[in-house]
């Protein structure tokens, strides 16, 4: 018999991933697609199939384990040795047994619902459509030749021929049902005629008119193949972490003391109208989503609160009036100056996106010769994706929503978010050498581009992800050839105003590169060693270059020279001693190369803005010298 290399693609990742209102679904559409994949590879492992990606071997625990944190991505390569089971045997295999692991987890969702008094209320005919034809499968196959590389290069070509005529099955569309709110293509499975009651709406975190389909249902209630159940903390409580650690820093203080009190109301009973839990893995020292931790969301839910009160026979938020009234005065006293309050300020309400990918690795996978050595980079891989996850939420104190190889998204404070930057790229730099050497002749160095998108807390989940593609995109895009792709992006989108953005290509540590020089100005306005105002001034000094052209060669020393002491000036005057200005002269000088002295200038602006919007949440984390001014919010305009 002959040996065969395969391949098999899962989908669709739009509707698993990329549709989505809440976190949660993000989260558990990414959660899904891994586990779905996850018990196909396992499959055609059982079946003498040899794993190439991943590179994972029979009986390893991260493969048999569907709870483990191993994230498996969607496109599955695997070498068929003689003595194995036809191809075709092992493509329905595995097939199977994917679409088993979704129909159970789906099922443990629709449970789920029945416990809220939903059951009944979901179209039956609509849910099992849905549910059998949810997932798309599309594979390759072809018989081994002399040259691995070729071989591959082949099944991947045949594969993307294959994606491109799609299955093309009749649609089974449900007249007069509205479509659901996530993706619009599927119809609703909550049946128009059984309204939900409005506590249930809450429950279900839904909309005035959302709807929702067999697919948004299952990430909206879904649970873990060992049937736990499956959470992820909200952007709210990602931006409201440096506050809440900046509380818990000083466990012996009154402060600490009101934040367990309203910890203790979050979770008082089994459900309530105004937060919901985040499991018992991440940001434990304030176990709720934060919303009640903000005075207009707090009173955002106690007049939706009002709404559903009087509406329905039963209602287990009836009790939930006295809680927010305690909440609240807790809240008062923790954030108000008045009346022997603490003056702390509300939480910070801004969070980083974080999206990184690794540059030229298509062209790096081409270049492999040998079944051992794809295994082997494959390996590396998910290392580093194992890695990154420990980075982000352990070192970092943020929330990965998925870590797959080179490919990475997570949600991250303001104030960790440029050290977690770092530590990826620098952790995946080193894993790089090693890949390099994989690679049979041209050797192409791997780098990983790193995009940061700091968002509101109350733009839409869909805007957020949309910045954060943006700022990935513009980590890779240079000026010019030698200047693309190892870059660094970071992006601010205010609430009201045009968003800044700046990108450099990654320097070595202590080579003052961008992350090393916003850390070192946030730092100074946390020092109150750079005034609020320093930022503006400079950008007012930028209109001052606006119309100057860039002179000839022989000129452009001395420009720069003029500039950079103008910019030195106007720190010195605001810092109030040449001592303490950040940059020097030819630090400064630096900066302006190979720049228009307008675009050098207002991109030192850019920075010093970026900064101080990065400083108040270093400064509520307060971890430093007097904690109480040091968790002082100030506001940003």
């Amino acid at each position: 018999m002959a040996s065969y290399l395969y391949v098999l693609s899962i989908g669709p990742v739009q509707d698993f991933i990329a549709a989505a209102r809440r976190t949660k679904d993000l989260w558990y559409g990414s959660y899904l697609l891994s586990v779905i994949s996850k018990a196909a590879a396992r499959e055609i492992s059982h079946y003498k199939g040899d794993l190439i990606f991943p590179g994972l071997d029979k009986g390893d625990s991260r493969l048999e384990s569907l709870e483990s944190d191993f994230n498996v991505a969607n496109v599955i390569l695997a070498r068929l040795p003689e003595g194995s089971e036809s191809p075709e045997v092992i493509n329905e295999k595995a097939q199977d047994a994917a679409k088993r692991v979704w129909i159970d987890l789906a099922e443990k969702a629709k449970k789920e619902a029945g416990k809220l008094v939903l059951q009944d209320k979901i179209g039956q005919d609509i849910w099992k459509d849905q549910v059998d034809d949810a997932i798309e499968f599309y594979s390759a196959w072809i018989e081994e030749g002399a040259s691995y590389k070729k071989d591959r290069m082949k099944v991947m070509r045949l594969l993307a021929g294959r994606k491109s005529i799609r299955n093309f099955r009749q649609p089974k569309g449900f007249f007069g049902i509205p479509k659901s709110s996530l993706d619009g293509a599927r119809e609703s499975v909550i049946q128009k005629d059984k309204s939900l009651p409005k506590w249930l709406s809450m429950k279900l975190r839904l909309s005035d008119g959302e709807q929702l389909c067999a697919i948004g249902l299952t990430k909206r209630l879904g649970r873990q193949p060992d049937g736990k159940n499956a959470v992820f903390p909200s952007v709210v409580r990602v931006a409201a972490d440096p506050w809440i650690r900046g509380i818990r820093n000083h466990p012996d203080d009154k402060a600490n003391r009101i934040l367990d009190e309203i910890e203790a109301c979050c979770r008082e009973g089994e459900i309530n109208s105004f937060s919901t839990g985040i499991g018992d893995r991440l940001y434990q020292e304030f176990r709720s989503d934060g919303h009640i931790l903000y005075p207009s969301r707090l009173a955002r839910a106690k007049e939706d609160l009002k709404k559903i009160l009087d509406k329905d026979e039963y209602n287990p938020y009836k009790g939930d009036p006295d809680k927010l009234d305690r909440i609240e005065k807790a809240v008062n006293q923790l954030q108000k100056k008045d009346d022997g309050g603490l003056g702390l300020g509300e939480p910070n309400q801004y969070l980083a996106v974080l999206k990184a990918d690794g540059d030229r690795m298509g062209k790096a996978l081409s270049e492999i010769d040998s079944v051992g050595d794809h295994r082997a980079f494959s390996g590396l891989l998910a290392e580093f994706a194992s890695e990154a996850k420990r980075i982000v939420e352990e070192e970092y104190h943020g929330c990965m929503v998925f870590s797959g190889g080179d490919d990475v998204l997570a949600f991250l404070p303001l104030d960790t978010c440029l050290g977690a930057a770092r530590a990826l790229h620098d952790g995946f730099r080193e894993k790089g050498e090693k890949l390099t050497a994989l690679q049979c002749d041209s050797g192409i160095p791997l780098t990983l581009s790193v995009g940061i998108a700091i968002g509101h807390y109350l733009e839409p989940l869909e805007n957020l992800l949309n910045f954060g593609n943006e700022a990935e995109k513009a980590a890779k895009d240079g000026r010019d050839a030698q200047d693309e792709r190892d870059g660094l992006a970071v992006h601010i989108y205010p609430r009201s105003g045009a968003p800044i953005k700046i990108r450099e290509k990654w320097l070595p540590e202590k080579a003052n590169g961008l992350d090393e020089r916003l850390r070192k100005w946030a730092k100074m306005h946390c020092e109150n060693k750079l005034p609020d105002s320093v930022a503006y001034e400079m950008r007012e000094l930028a209109e001052d270059y606006k119309d100057w052209k860039t002179p000839s060669k022989g000129e452009a020393d001395k420009l720069r020279d003029l500039i950079a002491s103008d910019a030195l000036r106007l720190l010195k005057r605001k810092t109030g001693s040449l001592e303490q200005v950040p940059l020097q002269k030819d630090d400064l000088k630096g900066m302006l190369m190979n720049e228009e002295p307008y675009q050098a200038i207002s991109r030192m602006a850019a920075e010093l803005i970026l900064a101080r919007r990065i400083a108040v949440a270093m400064k509520q984390a307060g971890d430093e010298k007097s904690p109480k001014q040091e968790r002082q919010t100030q506001e940003v305009a």
